[in-house]
């Protein structure tokens, strides 16, 4: 298992900046997590400099969140039906692969052993990127990456936004080191925009 601490993930080394991006299990319309599952995560993430998606900032008190809703003009209603739209499908994707098992497993997750099991079986369903934004484009007729068509889709967009808003942060911090918490499905595509920085210029989200 790629262990980084405090938490699996990947990280990249940026003009002397530690990126370490975190991908968890997070609470779904289905699926809720434990309070002691996420006061494990706050005690994991105290000592450090951390950056997160807008639901993760109720469980780790000390990040900065992304303020996603606020910056794609989503009001709560309308992120939450967004949201809960896009997670019942992949769910029912699950179910449809006969894998109700992993969703159990989620539904039960305590601890920290409970959730390395989890996320190395939802890693194994991840495309390496770019090939997992690439085919995502093709399906909806965007283009690829480097020849889009197009405005990006949300989906796209907040890969972007986060990937720029961490690296904004750790310069205005002037930090050694920054810990992105994102949902599982977000750290292989932030891990590829921040070791393409080049690429990611291109974009304005």
């Amino acid at each position: 298992m790629n262990l980084v601490h405090p938490l699996p993930g990947k990280k990249i080394n940026l003009e002397g900046t530690n990126y370490f991006i975190h991908g968890l299990v997070h609470g779904t319309p289905l699926v809720y997590i434990s309070k002691d599952f996420k006061k494990t995560i706050e005690n994991k993430f105290k000592e450090y400099d951390v950056i997160c998606e807008d639901g993760f900032k109720a469980w780790i008190k000390n990040a900065k969140s992304f303020n996603e809703i606020s910056h794609f003009n989503l009001g709560n209603i309308s992120f939450f039906e967004m949201l809960k739209s896009f997670l019942v499908i992949t769910y029912i994707k699950l179910v449809r692969k006969n894998k109700p098992l992993l969703i159990k497993q989620i539904q039960e997750m305590k601890t920290l052993e409970d959730f390395y099991f989890i996320r190395e079986k939802l890693f194994e369903k991840y495309f390496l990127e770019p090939q997992g934004m690439n085919y995502y484009l093709s399906k909806l007729e965007k283009g690829s990456l480097k020849k889009p068509k197009g405005e990006f889709p949300l989906l796209i967009k907040r890969y972007i936004y986060e990937a720029k808003e961490s690296l904004k942060y750790a310069k205005a911090k002037n930090l050694d080191e920054l810990h992105i918490v994102v949902g599982c499905a977000h750290e292989l595509p932030l891990e590829y925009f921040l070791r393409n920085p080049n690429l990611l210029k291109r974009f304005i989200v």
